[in-house]
């Protein structure tokens, strides 16, 4: 006879199962829709084809705007990296006066609605008299993504073992070369985690990036949202799934060059 011991995990396999469907089916259509060799969105029957990939290449915008997208990617990680980690240390380590209000303003952006930070910022941009667009997708990006590489340090730091730091300090070495040598790779961990989300929300930024932009200056998803406004063809799904594999690229990369199985373990 079975028991509800026994069908419990049952229930939950299945369960899993059917959200992990959900989740990935969508991406699974696009993807064949992106092979259609038909003038419009649809399913491809019987037939494949590439020739909506070929066509990207012959929309130089889609390319432009892809490298402003890797560039601010790259340029708010690695800012965000340096900002996360000082930030970090200072809200796990130390007991000053406003370290909550200080944690807090730090991981705002993850619960204020990017609509409302996108508009903010212009309005800030716009007070000032700033109209570069390069310079507030940049700050708006990197405010964007500094509570993922918060977050990811501070997990690292939590579970890590001050006196092994004081033992390196009391041999001679200093505060900093302590923190270079002994803390920093065993913070590894969540700084490659931190650098992979900066980059992975940076790149696919929709609702921040939409107020932020410009005409000369887009990001790759701006571009694309504009592109489907006014086209309806594979093409778009072609460009969505150009996306995701970047995104999958970079966490590929990841983990051949940095080694996140190995460290998740460590």
């Amino acid at each position: 006879m079975t028991t509800g011991h026994q069908i419990a995990p049952r229930f939950l396999a299945v369960w899993t199962l059917l959200v992990c469907l959900f989740i990935v089916a969508p991406i699974f259509a696009m993807i064949a829709v992106s092979l259609t060799p038909l003038d419009y969105i649809s399913l491809p029957t019987g037939v494949f084809s590439l020739r909506w990939y070929a066509r990207l290449l012959q929309y130089p915008v889609f390319l432009e705007a892809g490298i402003n997208s890797v560039v601010l990617a790259v340029e708010a990680a690695a800012t965000v990296l340096v900002l996360g980690v000082l930030a970090a240390l200072a809200i796990v380590r130390y007991r000053f006066p406003l370290r909550e209000a200080v944690r807090l303003t730090v991981t705002s952006p993850l619960f204020i609605p990017m609509v409302m930070s996108g508009l903010a910022i212009l309005v800030f941009f716009s007070t000032l008299g700033w109209s570069s667009q390069p310079v507030r997708l940049y700050v708006g990006h990197s405010a964007l993504t500094l509570p993922y590489v918060v977050r990811a340090v501070s997990a690292s730091l939590t579970g890590f073992d001050m006196n092994q730091e004081l033992a390196a300090r009391n041999l001679g070495a200093t505060p900093l070369k302590a923190f270079l040598l002994v803390t920093l790779p065993q913070l590894r961990p969540g700084i490659a985690a931190g650098a992979i989300f900066a980059f992975i929300v940076s790149f696919d930024n929709v609702g921040l990036s939409i107020f932020l932009s410009g005409a000369n200056y887009k990001t790759l998803p701006v571009e694309l949202l504009s592109y489907v406004e006014t086209d309806n063809d594979p093409m778009s799904a072609a460009l969505s799934v150009v996306m995701i594999v970047v995104s999958m690229g970079v966490v590929l990369a990841a983990e051949r060059l940095v080694g996140l199985q190995r460290l998740m373990r460590a």
